[in-house]
């Protein structure tokens, strides 16, 4: 059995000092990774199904978990009660990113997901169903002063589906009766967890979660400015889950898979057990298991967009650059894969002029390239680089479609596209106009992008 949470000392439990509340925030994957190894922690597992009680966290009633919370175990042993995924801690600072999960998991059809996170907007806003029936002023309290039309339209249908077949609302919670219950003596053996999706560290269920029991933030680590996780935090997360599996990774592939993720670290450890199962009975992953395997995270996101920006097509990549917004944790990783792009494309200018101008030929196809191409890296092995921008290193389809691409852009105009990119890259980071609304930074830069005629900022 379980020793009761006074009797286990910190040098048994892996993950700290055992408390009678916690609460765990941040990061959706990596809340519910730590939720796990805390109950497991806690509970015996023959006592899960009898000792473990889970509260919708949007959609609470503060009655049962209170009344669940004195309810002494009828089997022994400790009893966890979990608050999940509840408003309760967050700010209005939370209220947009919460909107964009909610909006997102509804246009992919998750609607189970959707009318979660809409229930933790109502609670976060104090919008009532009384609300949603009488009028659409509640929609400009969600969602800000202007919400778009399919934004508008979209909330509108989530309300009506939220009415018919969402959970039966509970009154709203009063935070002063929550409070006391966090200050509270719990029976001996019992804990009570809330997770949830953000916290405002000035409320004061914060600060007395703080006081009696233990904050637990549950964050990915990302670059300063770039698109990624931060190096130490993505190796430890890799290694960890190679070990598990009994695996090793070269020091390439590592490289490589590292170039490759984004900051969605759901998605990474998906890629990871693809990996593993791919491998098979291997110990080793090597380079080429990459190759195949490891989705580029980057490319999966932008593809619509860069082909739209290379087109010069303004509709699809304004419409494209608002279908990214809700999926990146920050417009600068849509900035930086539009840089990204530009600079290769700058590189093939220059080697159509260079390499590749006694063998390229206007409209050519796809046939007539591949032995040109072969008779080009033959004659220049010194430009065939493993980096990043090495590009006559790329799979060849996709750097013939690089190449006829570049010519719709004079030198002059990629150059002035450069500097408009470093300029939204300064205003992002520097400005009011960038903290507010980096969106509009972007659009600008893509009107700037698809404006035929060349001119520098």
């Amino acid at each position: 059995m379980k020793k009761t949470l006074k009797e286990i000392p910190p040098e048994e439990n892996p993950l700290e000092t055992p408390a009678q509340v916690y609460l765990l925030f941040g990061d959706e994957f990596l809340v519910k990774e730590r939720l796990g190894k805390l109950v497991e922690s806690l509970l015996d597992p023959v006592l899960r199904d009898t000792n473990l009680v889970v509260f919708d966290g949007a959609n609470l009633d503060q009655s049962k978990v209170s009344t669940h919370v004195f309810t002494p175990s009828l089997f022994g042993g400790n009893r966890v009660i979990v608050v999940d995924q509840t408003p309760l801690f967050m700010g209005r600072t939370d209220q947009r990113n919460i909107l964009a999960k909610t909006l997102e998991s509804w246009k992919s059809g998750d609607r189970k997901s959707a009318l979660r996170t809409f229930g933790q907007l109502l609670g976060l806003t104090g919008v009532s169903e009384e609300d949603l029936k009488t009028g659409i002023d509640w929609i400009y309290e969600i969602s800000g002063d202007s919400p778009a039309a399919d934004e508008k339209e979209n909330l509108l249908r989530m309300a009506q589906t939220y009415l018919e077949d969402g959970p039966v609302r509970h009154r709203g919670v009063d935070e002063n009766l929550m409070e006391e219950l966090i200050c509270s003596s719990f029976p001996e053996g019992t804990a009570l967890i809330f997770t949830a999706p953000g916290a405002d560290k000035r409320k004061r269920l914060f600060k007395a979660v703080e006081k009696h029991g233990r904050v637990i933030e549950c964050s990915v680590r990302e670059q300063k400015y770039g698109a990624g996780m931060e190096r130490s935090f993505f190796n430890s997360r890799v290694r960890e889950t190679l070990d598990r599996a009994r695996k090793e990774i070269d020091p390439q592939a590592l490289e490589k898979m590292y170039a490759r993720s984004g900051k969605e670290v759901r998605r990474l450890q998906s890629e990871l057990d693809k990996l593993i199962g791919y491998v098979g009975d291997r110990t080793k992953i090597t380079s080429a298991d990459v190759d195949e395997i490891f989705a580029d995270f980057h490319e999966a996101v932008f593809f619509d967009l860069i082909n739209a920006l290379r087109s010069r097509d303004l509709a699809k990549s304004f419409r494209s650059l608002h279908e990214n917004l809700p999926n990146v944790s920050h417009p600068l990783q849509i900035l930086g894969a539009i840089a990204s792009d530009f600079r290769k494309l700058i590189l093939a200018r220059e080697l159509l002029f260079t390499v590749f101008r006694p063998y390229w030929k206007p409209r050519m196809s796809y046939e007539a390239f591949l032995p040109a191409l072969n008779t080009v890296r033959a004659q220049n092995p010194q430009l065939k680089g493993k980096g990043k921008f090495d590009i006559l290193s790329m799979k060849d389809y996709p750097l013939y479609f690089l190449l006829r691409d570049s010519q719709k852009f004079p030198m002059e105009q990629l150059t002035g596209i450069m500097e408009a990119i470093l300029h939204a890259d300064i205003m992002m980071k520097s400005s009011r106009v960038g903290a507010r609304s980096p969106a509009s930074i972007l659009e600008e830069l893509i009107l700037k992008i698809c404006d035929p005629a060349p001119r520098h900022v």
